[in-house]
């Protein structure tokens, strides 16, 4: 699973990677392609490589840090150029300097990292070196390509008599011998390259690694996120949980984001409560804590223990597809089957969050899909949070109840409750909002009938 397979969904994952303080524009395409880690042994990996870069952000690495950023700017893909190199095609001054360019951004980008305590950067070094002295000959490391005189005796001897030539017909004659010269040594100059291009890749993989690193690290800080735990036996423990974006909107205005903790066993989970309580939220909070622990990026809690699954599920919202004439109810119903038959193989690698399914049928089947679904995908072994304003009568599910209006004031916490009767609270919350008093009265004469 690519992450722009992912970053369009409901959960906010978008906001999350638009945030990372990435210097490259290669480096937002590149992780756009790369696949969510499927193993305990690639997301440990990964956090250890995250934790590496950590210190940059550090006061006194400061200077440091910019210096770094300046230079990963200017990372752009030459892997196509690379390959170019590798097969003996013919290359220009551009593709030349292109290789140039990313020698000395990644021998600059050790030296920095060096400096500010982070030798573990696995760079090639001497290699580098070498390969950088057949594109700069003289070893004066400047951020620029020419085919310079010591790279032909001949090109020398030749430029030099087209400097005191005036005679035009001899001038075009010598310009023309300088031009197959050159292109010579370009010829001789990929071949000299070709045996390295590995190591070229590998230059350009570790530069845009180290962007999304640093980045990665500069998002943890600015966010306070965490580095979670993998959950072994399966079970989930999130606790001081948030939604950066949602925390984002609340901040500008004044509110403050109430943190969640909630804990999951291997039981269906069932979180129940009043409108406008944040279920929805809670949903969003842990779909996005999977795919984040998927690319071992920071977790917005104060501690979580995630379990490790490769197919992650999150339905949620208005699901009407007007593009292929489906209703609400359709093409959720449709999106919830995928799930089933996904199932059907490996479901222990699956956790679905679904968001209050079959909202928008009859509250008697409603009752019926949702309960026989909760049933269903327990007995199959799969990982299931949900939400509902149904009354579900299960002894099979872990619930949780949203705190709900307190003092006039909404409490999103969770608490878990045993109760299958969802909570009366729509009329109280509208009245909250200021709704029109003799709407809120009629209704309230039909609940007494």
């Amino acid at each position: 699973m690519k992450l722009r397979e992912i970053i369009d969904s409901p959960c906010g994952l978008r906001y999350m990677i638009e945030t990372l303080p990435l210097s490259s524009g290669y480096a937002m395409s590149y992780l756009m392609d790369k696949e969510l880690y499927a193993t305990q042994e690639e997301i440990e990996n990964g956090y250890l490589q995250l934790g590496k870069y950590l210190p940059l952000w550090e006061n006194s690495n400061s200077r440091y840090l910019s210096s770094l950023q300046h230079k990963l700017f200017t990372l752009k893909d030459i892997t196509r150029t690379i390959l170019r190199v590798e097969q003996g095609d013919p290359v220009d001054d551009i593709e030349l300097f292109e290789i140039k360019h990313c020698l000395i951004l990644a021998l600059d980008a050790a030296e920095l990292l060096g400096k500010s305590g982070i030798e573990d950067c696995d760079f090639d070094v001497a290699n580098m070196e070498k390969v950088l002295s057949i594109l700069d000959p003289d070893g004066h490391r400047i951020d620029a390509f020419y085919i310079y005189d010591s790279y032909s005796e001949e090109l020398s001897r030749l430029r030099k008599q087209i400097a005191v030539t005036d005679d035009a017909e001899k001038l075009s004659e010598l310009k023309f011998y300088e031009h197959e010269i050159e292109k010579s040594v370009r010829e001789t100059l990929c071949k000299k390259l070709s045996p390295w291009a590995s190591l070229l890749r590998d230059c350009l993989c570790r530069l845009v690694n180290i962007d999304i690193y640093v980045a990665k690290g500069g998002q943890m800080k600015s966010m306070n996120l965490i580095v979670p735990e993998i959950a072994s036996d399966g079970c989930g423990i999130y606790k001081g949980m948030f939604h950066p974006y949602v925390q984002s909107i609340l901040d500008k205005s004044g509110a403050v984001f109430t943190p969640i903790d909630i804990e999951l066993d291997s039981r269906p989970a069932l979180i129940i409560g009043a409108n406008m309580g944040g279920k929805t939220v809670v949903l969003k909070m842990l779909a996005m804590a999977q795919y984040l622990m998927g690319m071992s990026m920071g977790i917005p809690a104060e501690f979580a223990a995630i379990p490790l699954k490769k197919r992650i599920f999150f339905i949620s919202g208005d699901a009407q597809n007007l593009s292929s004439g489906l209703s609400s109810f359709a093409a959720e119903i449709k999106s919830i089957n995928q799930v089933i038959v996904a199932s059907e193989e490996s479901p222990e690698d699956i956790i679905a969050m679904i968001d209050e399914p079959a909202r928008s049928t009859n509250p008697v089947e409603g009752t019926a899909l949702v309960l026989s679904l909760i049933n269903v995908l327990k007995k199959r072994g799969v990982s299931l949070v949900m939400t509902t304003h149904y009354n579900i009568r299960s002894e099979e599910c872990l619930k949780y109840r949203v705190s709900g209006l307190e003092n006039g004031k909404m409490n999103y916490r969770l608490c878990k409750t045993s109760d299958n009767e969802v909570p009366r609270e729509a009329l109280a919350v509208a009245q909250s909002l200021n709704i029109s008093a003799e709407w809120i009265a009629e209704a309230k004469k039909l609940l007494t009938v």
